[in-house]
């Protein structure tokens, strides 16, 4: 009898087991507690739901308007409505002159609201002020997409990433003001025939959320800000998109005051309460899923252990005869698949059962040593490959750099200047010595140095560009091996990408490239191959490094050689701070000599 049921297939032990030991369990859990448990738990959401909403609405509803009550005070002290008057009037000859004193008034007023991380004062121009800096009208557009000027009345815009002052998100409130010095009266809206100025607050996103999660309970989905129209503030889609679900917008849209309700999407259903606030017809909205409901056992496991002894009692017997007979062929595949996993899977485990787990190991055994054969055979192949790939690459020469050398060195020539010539001919020859050097994929650091100061020697020559090399080289780290041609491509983009807008003695810094090795640890050597040029587009020259990449090919093909050299264990980083030091930095492990 056990040898027949060993052997038959598994969904029929499953369905055994099944039939003796969970059946009368999941009946008797299932109908006496999920009713329960279910109104129980919803309606103890509700009731906080309608407490977190009540006390958060009263208190954000004084906050907001604490804070429209300073921003009109603020915007009436000088030289705030002298600032706006310039700006509606085309009058506008720069905020030096009043910088100082709005400083001191600003200062004043973000010290006193917690809730605020900056201002701006802008103008249609594009003209901004803020405490923080001056001049930052570059950043306006990518801080605001919409174009807030289409907006006659106070405004609040959804959160986004704060990229004029590197501050975290915030939530922008829009104020349209315009300022009358006949009448002495600042008005929130726009002046006819008059150019249009904006007072923006942001406000600390974090600090919202912050809020809001001390507010909420165990059941909470989220609990956010929302506009008139039922979009949310200070949340985004990726964070909570059940809230950014056209039926939930809608539901919010249409409410007003305390309001509480459900809305099913196309998974499940959704508890939704709200209330409004006084400030812009905000309203607040606290969400919990019906899943979260019904997710929560701890208050009933008492009642869930009293049920499940009772199915204990009758089928533990069963279920531990049943169990053995089901993991021993289990427990055997898992200590297969983790000594494969560990590569020490050296000692065959027999499987002497025919059931389905038995064919499984059996099949599993000959797989692995199929998968271990063409691994020995894709291993060779891509050692061969890898190899010609490495000599290809590294032997690549610019062929119009070298034909201009040459033409260079016939010019120096015709025109009689020998020594010129021959110093561009020892330097060529030099640089074609290592690049040629057929059948060499490693070199040593001070072969790849002079081979790197060779190209530099003729690159001066050959334009007279005076770009000064600077190398410094760990003395335990001369004679230690590197990939050939390493160096020469990296100077060559410093040239090309660094230097390419310097006019000749008119450059913003003297020209200069540094080359500094160094070993970080026992096993590492960090190579940092910097200039004084421009500056590094870091997220181009990142996306430059893809193998797949065409619009550069020094650098991809820099990165195909040191991963078939180094594999995973090379790096290439960049780091830039323009006309003072632009690097690419390549750590690559220590090789032995």
């Amino acid at each position: 009898m056990k040898h027949w049921f060993a052997n038959l297939k598994v969904r029929y032990k499953l369905l055994t087991g099944m039939i003796f030991i969970t059946s009368a369990a999941l009946i008797l859990i299932t109908q006496l507690s999920y009713s329960y448990f279910y109104k129980r738990n919803t309606n103890e959401v509700y009731k906080k739901a309608e407490r977190s909403i009540q006390m958060t609405g009263s208190s954000l509803s004084s906050q907001f308007m604490s804070l429209s009550t300073a921003t009109d005070h603020l915007l009436v002290k000088e030289p705030f409505p002298q600032m706006i008057s310039d700006i509606n009037n085309r009058n506008f000859t720069g905020y030096a002159k009043y910088f100082s004193e709005a400083m001191s008034q600003t200062d004043s007023f973000l010290q006193s609201h917690d809730l605020i991380n900056n201002v701006i004062l802008c103008g249609e121009d594009g003209i901004l002020f803020s405490p923080a800096s001056l001049g930052m009208s570059s950043y306006f557009e990518t801080l605001f997409t919409e174009n807030i000027w289409e907006y006659p009345h106070i405004t609040i815009f959804p959160t986004r990433f704060n990229s004029m002052f590197k501050q975290g998100s915030t939530i922008p409130i829009s104020y349209p003001v315009s300022y009358s010095p006949a009448s002495a009266n600042l008005a929130y809206q726009d002046a006819p025939g008059t150019k249009k100025a904006r007072f923006i607050l942001l406000i600390d996103t974090a600090q919202i959320r912050a809020y809001f999660d001390r507010m909420s309970n165990s059941y909470t989905y989220c609990m956010y800000l929302a506009k008139e129209d039922g979009v949310p503030l200070d949340i985004t889609d990726a964070q909570f998109p059940d809230a950014f679900l056209p039926e939930v917008k809608d539901w919010v849209a249409g409410k007003n005051g305390p309001q509480s309700g459900t809305v099913k999407n196309q998974k499940e259903e959704l508890f939704l309460e709200m209330d409004s606030i006084k400030f812009c017809s905000l309203k607040i909205v606290h969400m919990v899923k019906k899943s979260s409901l019904t997710g929560d056992i701890k208050e009933l496991r008492s009642f869930f252990i009293l049920v499940w002894l009772a199915c204990f009692a009758a089928s533990g017997l069963l279920s531990f005869a049943l169990s053995h007979l089901l993991t021993r062929n289990l427990k055997s595949i898992g200590k297969v698949i983790g000594r494969i996993n560990e590569n020490a899977y050296n000692k065959k485990v027999t499987f002497p059962y025919t059931d389905e787990i038995g064919l499984l190991g059996t099949q599993l055994n000959q797989m692995y040593d199929t998968i271990q054969l063409q691994l020995k055979q894709i291993k060779d192949e891509e050692q061969k490959k890898a190899k010609a790939e490495i000599q290809m690459m590294s032997e690549q020469i610019n062929p119009h750099f070298l034909y201009n050398t040459l033409e260079c060195i016939h010019f120096q020539v015709l025109n009689g200047h020998s020594d010129t010539a021959g110093g561009m001919l020892e330097s060529l020859g030099r640089y074609l010595r290592i690049t040629l050097s057929v059948g060499k994929t490693f070199i040593s650091v001070q072969k790849e140095v002079e081979h790197v100061t060779s190209y530099m020697e003729i690159m001066n020559r050959h334009s007279s560009a005076g770009i000064m090399l600077i190398t410094s080289i760990e003395p335990g780290l001369r004679d230690v091996k590197i990939m050939k041609v390493l160096l020469q491509p990296l100077a060559e983009n410093c040239i090309k990408h660094g230097f390419s807008n310097f006019i000749g003695g008119f450059e913003p810094v003297p020209p200069t490239i540094s080359i500094s090795i160094h070993s970080v640890s026992d096993k590492q050597i960090q190579i940092e191959v910097s200039d004084n040029g421009t500056g590094i587009d870091i997220e181009k020259a990142v996306s430059c490094l893809d193998p797949e990449a065409k619009n550069h090919f020094g650098l991809a093909n820099l990165q195909k050689r040191l991963t078939a050299c180094y594999g995973e264990k090379a790096k290439i980083s960049f780091t830039s701070i323009p006309y003072l030091k632009n690097s690419v930095i390549i750590e690559i492990p220590l090789k032995d000599n």
